[in-house]
């Protein structure tokens, strides 16, 4: 196996690990939370919804630095802030000591330790079959299901501060050697490619260039096509990330158990897996942008029917729905990105997009909590959220990758 394949595979990992805690595990402590200080759950969305600006407001600087310091070198500065984060939780009494926790904290650590230096290392190791590749790391979070009922069973065993300590520690003790593994793997390839520069043939064919468009922060910035797929995927982070906040407390509120509640999140999570890798090698066969267009109206669908409906059996299949379209719309992000754009500074254009999708991800849960306590309900807002995901499918018609000659290097 090419030894750049062993990077995705302890991305994925990695990624796993990451989301297990930092993501969807987080949901698990909402309602712990909420008993214990007793705040509304408008208030407490806010700590996740704030959670999503940190993308907004630190994700251009966070992808600037990954691009000229190193990824391999933030990585291991982003671990130990996200672990430190978790133990920083458990000692957590007041609200606003809540929200500087999760944002910056747990969610900036696991950024820039977990998810975005890895994602850059891919991008640019990939080119042919960058899509199945992305779509291997990103089945990372659907691998991250059993943990999510781990998270759920220490909060009901120990409490959630001692749930909160226990996953800082898991995440530096796992997180540190696998980043290592990486880092030595991305070192190695890049070694690989200095000590051949001019190599024109490889495995006995002669090597093809990259077909990438190269575009400067500057010209993606000056590209329509950079702002309507911005607008199309913040739309659709609005919907992924309200559902995923409330999920957990939604079902509790339905009757069901904390710790089948988070096992179905952590179901969900696993369902999505398969969708992430299968939609990484149709994404490399067919047309992106129809795709996610596609994935956009089934999940569209599936939320719409998850507010509806409080049957077990309707809920869990459009459960399932929802998981493979949320799957498969993660893993063809970053290939899209990457090929309307080149890797030439992708790591600040994928940063800067997500300031944009900032708007998305911090109305989504601050959203279903202020609907929540309006009407006592998560019907209306899951209404929304579905009329969101078909807007969001309009945009993402309307982004056509730009013609090749649509940006020229400019003069050194």
């Amino acid at each position: 196996m090419d030894c750049k394949w062993w990077l995705v595979i302890a991305g994925c990992i990695t990624h796993a690990v990451s989301t297990g805690f930092t993501y969807f595990g987080m949901s698990a402590f909402f309602p712990a939370i909420e008993r214990e200080f007793g705040w509304s759950r408008t208030a407490i969305s806010g700590a996740f919804s704030l959670a999503r600006i940190e993308s907004g407001f630190l994700g251009p600087v966070e992808g600037y630095m990954i691009d000229r310091v190193g990824a391999r070198r933030i990585m291991f500065v982003g671990i130990i802030l996200c672990a430190m984060g978790f133990l920083a939780l458990s000692l957590v009494h007041s609200l606003p000591m809540l929200y500087i926790v999760i944002v910056l904290g747990i969610v900036l650590g696991s950024s820039i330790g977990y998810y975005s230096p890895i994602s850059v290392l891919v991008a640019k190791a990939f080119r042919e079959r960058r899509s199945l590749a992305f779509g291997i790391f990103r089945m990372g979070p659907g691998l991250s299901g059993p943990l999510v009922p781990l998270v759920g069973w220490m909060i009901a065993r120990w409490g959630w501060r001692t749930a909160a300590v226990i996953s800082g520690c898991i995440l530096l003790v796992v997180g540190f050697p696998l980043a290592y593994l990486i880092s030595r793997i991305s070192q190695s390839e890049e070694s690989q490619e200095q000590l051949a520069p001019e190599r024109t043939v490889q495995d006995g064919k002669p090597a093809r260039r990259s077909s990438d468009p190269q575009f400067t922060l500057s010209e993606a910035l000056h590209s329509p096509v950079f702002w309507t797929l911005s607008i199309a995927m913040a739309l659709r982070h609005m919907v992924t990330e309200g559902v995923s906040v409330h999920f957990v407390i939604l079902l509790v509120d339905r009757g069901w158990t904390m710790a089948a509640a988070s096992g179905l999140l952590g179901l969900s999570a696993f369902i999505g897996a398969p969708a992430r890798i299968g939609m990484g090698w149709l994404g490399d066969l067919a047309d992106k942008r129809r795709l996610v267009m596609g994935l956009l109206v089934a999940l569209s669908v599936s939320v719409f029917l998850m507010g509806y409906t409080a049957h077990a059996f309707v809920f869990t299949t459009c459960m399932i729905i929802y998981s493979l379209a949320y799957g498969g719309l993660a893993s063809l992000q970053e290939p899209i990105r990457a090929d309307y754009f080149g890797t030439k500074a992708f790591a600040t254009i994928q940063g800067m997009s997500r300031a944009v999708t900032t708007a998305g991800t911090f109305m989504g849960p601050l959203l279903a909590g202020f609907l929540y306590d309006l009407t006592k309900s998560y019907t209306i807002a899951f209404a929304i959220f579905a009329a969101v995901s078909l807007l969001a499918t309009v945009f993402m018609f309307l982004a056509k990758p730009p013609g090749h000659n649509a940006t020229r290097t400019r003069p050194s």
